[in-house]
């Protein structure tokens, strides 16, 4: 005798997929995934935007204490320090993009650029990082940060 229409067990004969709990264990198993996931990712960006911040410092650093050499002062001027620019995009600092997730500026340090200097990575608007906030390096390579987290750990 042959049989017609469903199988004992409900399902139609040839029928396949997945069932509802199977669904369900599946989207549990990659939300969990993604809570791991996001946040380390997260943490990876932050570190490498830091990471351009102190890039950035150290070689408008690097070309400042050039120009001290050859000039026995130091310039407000970015554009006498001859940084290499990307394309038409420059800020105050004359070294950034307007890509980049920093804008680095000179400021004289103490009380004259001709004696010293201070440089500020302060990150743009939309990429706050309140782990580490602005950067800050001098002439005599003191460095400091301004957000909750220790310098030591930001540097």
């Amino acid at each position: 005798m042959m049989k017609i229409g469903n199988t004992s067990d409900g399902r139609h004969p040839g029928a396949r997929g997945f069932t509802l709990i199977e669904l369900m264990i599946t989207v549990m198993i990659v939300g969990i995934l993604a809570a791991v996931a996001i946040p380390q990712y997260q943490q990876f960006v932050t570190k490498s935007r830091r990471a351009e911040a102190k890039a950035g410092l150290a070689r408008v650093q690097g070309a400042l204490e050039r120009y001290f050499t050859v000039n026995n002062t130091y310039t407000l001027d970015p554009a006498a320090l001859k940084l290499p620019k990307c394309d038409d995009a420059k800020t105050p600092s004359g070294d950034t993009c307007d890509s980049s997730n920093y804008i680095i500026t000179i400021a004289p340090s103490g009380g004259s650029i001709a004696t010293g200097f201070q440089l500020t990575a302060t990150p743009v608007a939309n990429r706050p990082d309140p782990g580490c906030g602005n950067f800050t390096v001098d002439n005599l390579n003191v460095k400091a940060s301004t957000g909750t987290g220790a310098a030591g750990t930001c540097w």
